[in-house]
C-alpha cells in the first residue's frame, strides 16, 4: 500500500488514516481531483487535494449504494488500499475505499496540501 509514500508527499508521518471527501471529474474524466483528508495519529487532520491529469482508461466500481442523509451531504470514503502507479501512463493508480474502487492510467499526479 502506497499510503506511506502519500504521507511522505504531504511531509507528514506515516501510519495515519486517509479518507476521500469529494471527487471532481473534469473535462469528461480527463482530469480527476480528489479532496482528501489525512489524520496522522495524535496530530491535527491535514486536508489535501490529489489531482490526476491526462487520465485514460478509467475503471470505476461502486461497492455500496449510498443513501444521502436529509442534508444531502456525502459520507466520507475511508481509504482501504492504494497503489499510486507511475506517471506517463506506465502503471495505473489503484484506489480502493469502503464505497468505491478506481483504476486509472494517468499522465501526471499532483498532491497539494
Amino acid at each position: 500500500m502506497d499510503t506511506g509514500k502519500l504521507a511522505e508527499l504531504l511531509n507528514a508521518p506515516a501510519g495515519g488514516v486517509f479518507s476521500v471527501t469529494n471527487i471532481q471529474l473534469l473535462s469528461w474524466g480527463n482530469d480527476l481531483t480528489f479532496d482528501c483528508l489525512y489524520e496522522p495519529e495524535g496530530l491535527p487532520a491535514l486536508p489535501f487535494k490529489m489531482t490526476l491529469n491526462d487520465c485514460r482508461e478509467l475503471q470505476w466500481r461502486v461497492y455500496a449504494h449510498l443513501k444521502h442523509p436529509e442534508d444531502k451531504t456525502l459520507p466520507v470514503a475511508m481509504l482501504v488500499n492504494l497503489r499510486l502507479g507511475t506517471d506517463n501512463h506506465r502503471k495505473p493508480l489503484h484506489m480502493l475505499t469502503d464505497f468505491f474502487g478506481l483504476t486509472v492510467s494517468y499522465g501526471t499526479l499532483m498532491v497539494v496540501s
